[in-house]
């Protein structure tokens, strides 16, 4: 029998190694495994001392040290108020519904009958919106759901190919009759004519990434990736790039987007009727780009009211970057992801959810964020272009200010 207690004092020992080490299931599920011989030859034996040891490790067993996941979550979820719904998952439930039901049809989620049973596409977006929406890490979310954290990480990379097939449709340039709608909502705001968006950047602050670190630095000394969107009077997002290094300014992103190149090359489809976008201070003055005048201390009325003007009507992409920010949290810090391209999937699922709760008047009902994120200050690798005879600021200005 001495050979019976050495045998679990050292079992004992290497659970608190373990537990030091290692809290999952699966350890001890192997450690469970593996003292079944022994605890048979425990219960068989009615010595006292051997009791002082068997109930402490018998308890932690079957029961102390386990994790505590929660059955049947989705059943919480319907219990919930409309309210409470959207307070958590940052969605309106029809908007949820609706969605969930297009996901079914979709064809992304498994539907064989062998092996394991797969996940509902209700479980998959519930899940996807709670983690958009919150910033708990995947270890809980694998709880909260009662599934492993490989099927956590799992279902949201088919949730996030799934939003990212609806980006032509979700995200999309003004086209034939909307560029006049959009037009007439920015003059509304603040008189300025032929706007057919608002452009910025926004930083998406990360882990320091394993490779070229330092180029992901931004001015503000934090690990990032560049977000650059144009949006329309609504806030709803008609151009998106993302996934630049946190250390270029906002015009070399500019230079670098697909936007620049479409508009190079053809102008006049993608800005009919001399339309064009507003842009801070941080961007140059291009055909096809407003920027205000730069304040070196000697603007004349005219001009300081005119870069009033521009910045009071382009206010739509900064509350959009708010807004999406404010209402999937997610967006502010990947505070455990280091995959480069998951992030980046990540935040365009994000905007395109953006715009469906537009579409579908999905109010934003929550706190206003400032997004203290947004590219407003200019840093050693910005290059201020001046205003060049005929550009469209003159134009504009001109315009505005007749002589």
């Amino acid at each position: 029998m001495n050979n019976d207690k050495r045998l679990i004092l050292q079992l004992m020992e290497g659970v608190n190694y373990s537990i030091c080490t290692d809290s999952s299931s699966t350890t001890l599920d192997e450690l469970n495994s593996s003292s079944s011989s022994s605890t048979d030859n425990i219960i068989n034996s009615s010595s006292d001392d051997d009791d002082l040891l068997l109930f402490p490790l018998m308890k932690f067993l079957t029961s102390g040290k386990k994790r505590q996941r929660i059955e049947n979550y989705l059943e919480i979820i319907d219990s919930l108020s409309d309210q409470e719904f959207k307070e958590h998952l940052r969605i309106n439930r029809r908007t949820a519904l609706t969605l969930i039901d297009e996901l079914e049809l979709s064809g992304y989620i498994p539907s064989h009958s062998f092996g394991i049973r797969p996940l509902s596409a209700k479980l998959s977006f519930i899940l996807f919106l709670w983690y958009i929406a919150n910033t708990e890490p995947l270890r809980t979310l694998s709880d909260r759901f009662d599934i492993s954290i490989s099927s956590v990480f799992r279902v949201l990379r088919r949730i996030t190919k799934w939003f990212l097939s609806k980006l032509d449709t979700i995200i999309k340039w003004p086209q034939e009759q909307n560029v006049k709608i959009v037009c007439d909502k920015f003059f509304i705001k603040q008189g300025v004519p032929n706007v057919l968006g608002a452009i910025d950047g926004t930083h998406i602050r990360i882990e320091k990434p394993s490779i070229n670190a330092r180029d992901y630095i931004n001015r503000k000394k934090y690990f990032s990736i560049c977000l650059q969107a144009v949006v329309d009077s609504d806030m709803r997002i008609t151009n998106i790039y993302c996934g630049e290094p946190g250390s270029l300014h906002d015009s070399r992103v500019l230079r670098r987007s697909p936007l620049y190149e479409a508009a190079s090359v053809n102008q006049a489809m993608l800005f009919p009727n001399q339309t064009f976008i507003l842009g801070d201070s941080a961007y140059p003055s291009l055909p096809w780009l407003v920027s205000p005048y730069k304040d070196n201390g000697h603007l004349s009325p005219q001009q300081v009211e005119f870069n009033y003007m521009i910045s009071s009507t382009r206010i739509s992409v900064e509350r959009a970057f708010g807004q999406l920010k404010g209402r999937f949290r997610r967006i502010k810090f990947f505070n455990e992801y280091r995959t480069l391209p998951f992030i980046i999937n990540t935040v365009v699922a994000a905007c395109i959810l953006h715009n469906y709760c537009i579409n579908e008047n999905d109010t934003y009902d929550f706190p206003e964020y400032y997004d203290e994120n947004i590219n407003n200050i200019l840093n050693n690798n910005g290059i201020i272009e001046e205003n060049i005879p005929g550009d469209r600021r003159t134009q504009l200005f001109n315009e505005i200010f007749p002589c």
